[in-house]
Formats: C-alpha cells, sequence, structure tokens
C-alpha cells in the first residue's frame, strides 16, 4: 500500500475512534503537518454529520434489549450487578453503532495479542521496508531465522497462488520475539506471525475485523499463525487457508 494510501485509511479509522494511542497520536501529526490530510479530515466530518442528520438514530427495540439482556443474564432488578448492567450497555452501544470504514467483529477467539501484532504491521508498513530479510526463496527467508529466534518457521511458496513470499522479520509480542513471515497480494502486505500453540489458539480458522485491518488466526496443534493485512476478509481467508494446506 502506498504511503498516502495508508494514511488516508488511517485518517478514517482515527476519526472513527478506532486506533490505538500510538497510532492515534502519529496520525494527528500526520494531519496538522499535511494540508491534504486536513481536507480529507474535514470532508470526512461534513460526511458523518449529514449522515447523522439524514439518518437519525431509530429508538432502540424494546425486543432486542430484552434479548441482550437474557445473553448477558442481566435483570432489571436493583441488585444486579455493576459489571453486567455495564455489559449489557456495552453490547446496546455496539449494536446501534456504525462507523464509515465498517468494522465488525466476526469472532472473538483469536488471540489477546492481536493489538500488539497489529501494531506490528503498521510499523512495517510505516518503514522503508517491511521486513529485516529480503527474498522470494523460502529457503533463504527460513535459515535467516535461524540462530536468532528459538525456531525457525514454516515458510511456504505460494507465489502460484498470486501470493508473492517477500521476506520475514522478527517481531515482539509479550516480550518474546517471533517470526513474522511477509506476503504481498498485488498492493497489500500480509504480516504472518507464528507463535506456539496455547489454550487460547483456534484450530479451525477464527478472523475478525479490528482498526481497519483483517485478522485471522488458526492452529496446527504445533503451531498458531496470525495473519494481519489490509487485503479484503475472503483473500485473506483463501490465503491462510492455502498455506495451511500446503504446510
Amino acid at each position: 500500500m502506498a504511503s498516502a494510501e495508508r494514511d488516508e485509511h488511517l485518517v478514517h479509522a482515527y476519526l472513527d475512534g478506532e486506533l490505538d494511542v500510538a497510532t492515534a497520536l502519529m496520525i494527528e501529526r500526520k494531519i496538522d503537518a499535511d494540508p491534504a490530510l486536513q481536507k480529507l479530515a474535514r470532508e470526512i466530518g461534513l460526511l458523518k454529520k449529514a449522515l447523522s442528520e439524514a439518518f437519525p438514530a431509530e429508538p432502540f427495540p424494546p425486543q432486542l434489549q430484552r434479548r441482550i439482556e437474557s445473553a448477558v443474564f442481566v435483570r432489571r432488578r436493583k441488585w444486579a450487578p455493576r459489571w453486567a448492567l455495564l455489559a449489557a450497555s456495552v453490547l446496546i452501544a455496539v449494536a446501534l453503532s456504525g462507523s464509515l470504514t465498517m468494522i465488525q467483529l466476526r469472532d472473538n477467539a483469536l488471540s489477546g495479542n492481536n493489538s500488539e501484532l497489529i501494531d506490528a504491521h503498521v510499523r512495517a508498513l510505516m518503514a522503508t521496508q517491511p521486513i529485516d530479510v529480503a527474498s522470494s526463496d523460502q529457503h533463504t527467508v527460513k535459515p535467516w531465522f535461524n540462530g536468532r529466534i528459538a525456531q525457525a518457521p514454516h515458510v511456504i511458496d505460494l507465489h502460484a497462488h498470486g501470493f508473492d513470499l517477500v521476506g520475514g522479520r522478527i517481531d515482539v509480542v509479550n516480550n518474546i520475539p517471533v517470526p513474522t513471515l511477509v506476503y504481498r497480494r498485488r498492493q497489500h502486505v500480509i504480516s504472518l506471525t507464528e507463535t506456539t500453540v496455547n489454550k487460547s489458539s483456534p484450530k479451525s480458522f477464527a478472523s475478525q475485523a479490528k482498526n481497519g485491518f483483517n485478522i485471522i488466526g488458526w492452529s496446527d496443534g504445533e503451531r498458531s499463525y496470525v495473519a494481519v493485512s489490509d487485503l479484503n476478509a475472503a483473500e485473506l481467508e483463501s490465503f491462510a487457508q492455502l498455506f495451511r494446506e500446503t504446510s
């Protein structure tokens, strides 16, 4: 993704409040320094205002409220615990909310480290090169990790399927160095991070969208994988399926 296009994408996510603090501060500085981004931010703000005026929020259906309350075991009683009421209010807010970037959680089975992996992906995109070792040869990329991390990753050549290996890098998750392979699909970069299996690792594919990026995770029983990209969800799932079948 070109730098200008990436910044525009981040402006949308920033105005919808979907960025982590570090990325939000970064894009704030870029908006302040770039007249084009300032113009884009104003246009998005005006569009959001026009949409809210043209499509005002409708009254929350009582039937849906009862279903939400039932789902989280909340009852309208004075002794209902505060955390339960808070959970209900959060679910109601999520049901009503909408944004221009249409970020939607599809499965909550992924690892809790997704924010760190998204941050690593964004940092790599902002760097001159998103990789530490640049090569399309799996027999060059895999040995590069030897001696740098505890276990070298599986490296799969998916060029025949339209996913080009461009290299790899080392990211840090929970203060532990982990290998990340970098693939490219047209102008879209895919960061595929490999970690050790834990109890929360999904054995089947689990996917979600967060901060403007699609994420998909799975486990083969020995290792866990999380792929992060702004590639559309269907193609990212195709990539994950191909990687798993070829491993």
